[in-house]
C-alpha cells in the first residue's frame, strides 16, 4: 500500500530546527521506501510504500507539524486504468 502525506511545518526557527535534527536522527522506517518532495519550505509532501502506514514517524513529528494529511493511494499503472475502462464500459447510462 502507498499512502501520500502532505505536511506544513509549525510557525517558529527552534521548531524547525528540532524537526530536521530529529528526521536525520530517525528517518523512515524499515522496509519502507519513502520520496519526498518540498513545497515552500513549510510544506512537505511524502509518498510512502510499505505494508503499514507509518504510525511511529507520524507520532514523532507530529508535535512539530501544524497540520498533517495522510491519504491512501494506489498506483495508476496498466492495470489500474483497465480496471477503469472496464468499469466505465460497464456503467449504464
Amino acid at each position: 500500500m502507498k499512502y501520500v502525506s502532505i505536511v506544513r511545518l509549525a510557525p517558529g526557527v527552534d521548531n524547525v530546527k528540532k524537526a530536521f535534527e530529529i528526521f536525520g536522527k530517525q528517518g523512515p522506517t524499515a522496509d519502507t521506501e519513502v520520496l519526498y518532495a518540498g513545497v515552500d519550505g513549510k510544506t512537505f509532501v511524502t509518498i510512502t510504500s510499505g505494508d503499514d502506514p507509518d504510525m511511529a514517524g507520524t507520532s514523532t513529528y507530529a508535535p512539530f507539524f501544524e497540520s498533517s494529511i495522510v491519504i491512501p493511494v494506489v498506483d495508476v499503472d496498466e492495470a489500474w486504468t483497465t480496471a477503469m475502462v472496464t468499469a466505465i464500459a460497464n456503467m449504464s447510462g
